[in-house]
């Protein structure tokens, strides 16, 4: 992993390797290199979500609808049901919480072929996080109707979930939702609250960018819209995948 003059792989190198092997067989299961360049990065713009005048469970719908046509589901029934979720930790007093993990974001269920998707009311207010949510959630009904397991089977299905979101154009929301860190204020005074969304690191959604944008000829495409930190690793990322060439050839090659 480690060679005399630093790390010589991006990521771990098994997770890397795996993240290739994935990526080749969304392709190949997706229409190859052809799909990807007619893939739009999605960004929040109105290109992509058209305004609304909704508001509550019916601007979550419609945000919902919107990444549905964008992964080409919308001929795919799928219900969209709302639930009030619990916080991890909650404060009870200046020194004292109550120490349960948070409820998910959302979840994906297949019961009597029909498929219900369920998402935390609290994100509404929060159109990044929602979107990423979303479009994680309806990934996995993408890779349902391929109707066979991924590399690494069962195990990592959920990273191949967060790989087929990036295949989809929807990384930029992901990687923006991996990390934050925030200062909170209560009754019990100031503080600081950090939380993880999703399942790739900050590192690994720039290394998933980088190669979408690669494939596209886009590189530096999604600069406008992701975080600082996260800009200057998926430009380290494509300085990466640019001097090793033997990496991108068959997914380039890919049909």
């Amino acid at each position: 992993m480690f060679g005399l003059f630093g790390k010589s792989r991006f990521l771990d190198e098994d997770l890397e390797d795996w993240f290739l092997e994935t990526w080749a067989w969304l392709m190949s299961k997706s229409g190859g290199v052809e799909r990807i360049h007619d893939t739009p990065l999605v960004t929040p713009t109105r290109d992509f979500f058209p305004p609304t005048e909704a508001v509550g469970q019916e601007k979550a719908r419609h945000v919902f609808e919107c990444i549905k046509a964008l992964m080409g589901l919308q001929a795919f029934d799928c219900e969209l049901v709302p639930y009030e979720r619990r916080a991890a930790n909650q404060r009870v007093a200046q020194y004292n919480f109550i120490r349960n993990p948070a409820d998910p974001s959302g979840t994906f269920q297949v019961q009597d072929g029909r498929v219900t998707i369920r998402y935390a009311t609290d994100l509404v207010d929060d159109p990044w996080r929602l979107t990423a949510t979303l479009s994680h959630e309806l990934a996995h009904y993408r890779l349902a109707l391929l109707g066979e397991p991924g590399p690494g089977g069962h195990d990592a299905h959920e990273l191949a979930t967060e790989l087929a979101v990036a295949h989809a154009g929807f990384g930029v929301f992901s990687a923006n939702c991996a990390f934050s860190f925030a200062q909170t204020q209560d009754a019990w005074g100031q503080g600081w609250q950090s939380s993880r969304h999703g399942y790739f690191s900050e590192r690994t959604w720039a290394f998933a960018l980088a190669l979408f944008l690669k494939l596209r000829g886009e590189e530096g495409g999604a600069d406008r819209w992701i975080k600082p930190m996260i800009k200057d690793m998926t430009k380290s990322a494509t300085k990466y995948l640019d001097k090793r060439p033997a990496l991108l050839a068959p997914l380039m090659a890919a049909s």
